[in-house]
């Protein structure tokens, strides 16, 4: 399996498809990031899976915040289904063949070893996002195995409806897991470590959200109006005209 060979037509025409269609399905994202400084070399980001938006986020948010070169793993059948997400950096992955998840765990590996970020769904598969415990491969273990000086940061992704019409989305990029932590660890418990701390993430953004705590957040992306924001909108000069 070789590299995904990116292309740049196809980034732009994608980038400029999802910002249309974010503003129409989802309300507002928003993001904190609490990566901090990070150590200069290649970086691997787990992110949960719970959606089929999970792997347009993954682009959006690289392409509009982080601005990294970065590739990702998907599910193979996925990928046969989109092709185009194999012009954009994605390459494909089989967890139930042990052959070809070796394939392309090789292909993430070379990847790091080039300082590119690679990102990956631990899982394997999409899960509800209050699914606990976590499905976790062990191919960010293999990876960390392959290169220690790698950077492996968690990120949670979570969809929710709150006081609107449509769903909101909250991202929050944890900090880099410790690789002095990791390096005492064999493969078995350090994919242990990463899924606990994985959980921790995802519920911290839970907490919050159940605590109405959006201050962390940055807001990334407004959507279009909503039908009671157009009410609204609507009736505020009736209201005027009444009143005169």
């Amino acid at each position: 399996m070789n590299k995904p060979a990116k292309s740049p037509r196809s980034e732009k025409l994608l980038v400029n498809f999802l910002h249309f269609q974010l503003k129409k399905h989802f309300y507002r994202i928003y993001l904190d990031d609490c990566r901090g400084d990070l150590p200069a070399g290649p970086k691997l980001y787990s992110m949960n899976h719970s959606s089929w938006w999970d792997g347009l986020l993954i682009f959006y948010l690289n392409k509009e915040v982080l601005k990294e070169d970065a590739y990702a793993l998907m599910s193979k059948k996925g990928l046969e289904e989109f092709k185009f997400f194999g012009r954009i950096g994605a390459f494909g992955v089989d967890p139930a063949s042990p052959k070809d998840l070796l394939r392309s765990l090789t292909v993430a590996s070379t990847l790091l070893k080039e300082k590119k970020s690679v990102w990956i769904f631990p899982q394997g598969k999409e899960e509800h996002i209050e699914k606990r415990p976590f499905t976790y491969m062990n191919g960010p273990a293999y990876l960390h195995d392959k290169a220690d000086d790698i950077t492996i940061i968690p990120v949670a992704s979570y969809y929710t409806f709150r006081h609107d019409q449509r769903p909101e989305l909250f991202i929050r990029i944890g900090s880099p897991l410790k690789n002095e932590d990791l390096k005492s660890m064999n493969r078995k418990q350090k994919t242990e470590y990463m899924r606990v701390m994985h959980e921790k993430l995802v519920d911290s953004v839970k907490k919050d959200l159940i605590e109405d705590r959006t201050e962390p957040y940055q807001l990334i992306k407004k959507g279009s109006r909503t039908s009671s924001e157009w009410l609204q909108w609507m009736k505020s000069p009736l209201n005027k005209r009444r009143q005169t």
